[in-house]
């Protein structure tokens, strides 16, 4: 009996991991993140990144973000609403989002930086933009920074 409990609330977690929740549409986080930080004019005809500080990711994380042909915003200070779970969102030269997500990408061993992606994303042109659950790219089981 505990092991069918078990077996259903390991799926229906797993069910709500892997699908982002519905209000987190392009227009619906690109209207978010121009809301909390309404000076931001992201239509200059650059792509811009955008980091935020999100609530439980207090990782160390470079400075800033050295990417050629891209501005990159720092908005870490000051906490991003929990409507805006991303730490790094890039929108492209058309103010279309392209990124929103974790600025690390953890997976087994080494976390790689989110923006090492950023170039290919923009070259695809219009195709649909990578958004990614919000979880914190931080390692958990070391103290290691990732800067």
């Amino acid at each position: 009996m505990l092991l069918v409990l078990w077996s259903i609330w390991a799926a229906s977690q797993l069910v709500a991991l892997a699908s982002p929740p519905p209000a987190d549409s392009a227009e619906a986080i690109r209207a978010r993140l121009l809301a909390f930080a309404p000076a931001i004019d992201a239509a200059d005809g650059q792509p811009v990144a955008f980091r935020l500080r999100v609530a439980g990711c207090e990782c160390a994380a470079p400075a800033a973000l050295a990417l050629p042909g891209m501005r990159s915003v720092d908005l870490r200070a000051r906490l991003a609403p929990p409507s805006l779970p991303y730490a790094l969102i890039v929108l492209d030269a058309q103010s279309r989002l392209i990124y929103a997500g974790p600025a690390q990408l953890a997976g087994c061993g080494t976390s790689i930086a989110a923006a090492s992606l950023l170039p290919r994303l923009l070259a695809t042109g219009g195709a649909s933009p990578l958004i990614s659950p919000a979880q914190c790219g931080c390692p958990t089981d070391s103290k290691e920074s990732l800067s």
